[in-house]
């Protein structure tokens, strides 16, 4: 009698997972998510960000700026090797690229209401076919050197453009 009520539960969780996993296309969803609520400017906390993505006679400029527009007249923010994160997703394709930091802390001071540009210079740049594309920026800093880890600042920004 046990082993036919064992046999009866392991048949009905198994009949459960079947039902209860069923294909997810999270990451597909989550694509064309992205690709409406796309906003290349935006401000947050004392900080605007924006990207910029120029696509002239063949050749792709790729950059984000940083402003800081706070009370003071600087402020320092701490950052890996870059400020932002750059990242590459094709809108109606498979491909990807996603950015990362390979160098150690560093400080940049940010004058009041003066721009701060970073290019994106990756020669994954030069490989991309005809289609359309969304280009994220990410600023990803800190106001205080000492606690980065609790005191983080993300800022996403990105665009959308078609490459002929």
């Amino acid at each position: 009698m046990r082993r036919l009520v064992f046999i009866q539960y392991i048949f009905f969780i198994s009949i459960f997972g079947l039902f209860a996993c069923g294909t997810d296309n999270s990451s597909e969803s989550n694509r064309n998510e992205r690709t409406q609520d796309t906003e290349e400017t935006k401000e947050a906390d004392d900080f605007e960000v924006s990207i910029n993505v120029e696509n002239d006679d063949d050749i792709l400029e790729v950059y984000a700026t940083i402003t800081y527009i706070g009370e003071e007249d600087k402020a320092d923010i701490y950052h890996g090797g870059s400020i932002f994160f750059f990242n590459l997703y094709e809108i109606n394709g498979e491909f990807e690229y996603l950015g990362g930091m390979d160098q150690p802390l560093l400080t940049t001071t940010l004058q009041k209401d003066e721009i701060h540009k970073v290019e994106f210079t990756d020669p994954v740049l030069n490989e991309l076919g005809p289609g359309g594309y969304e280009f994220e920026a990410i600023a990803h800093f800190s106001l205080d050197g000492d606690n980065i880890i609790d005191t983080k600042i993300e800022i996403p920004v990105s665009k959308i453009v078609k490459i002929e």
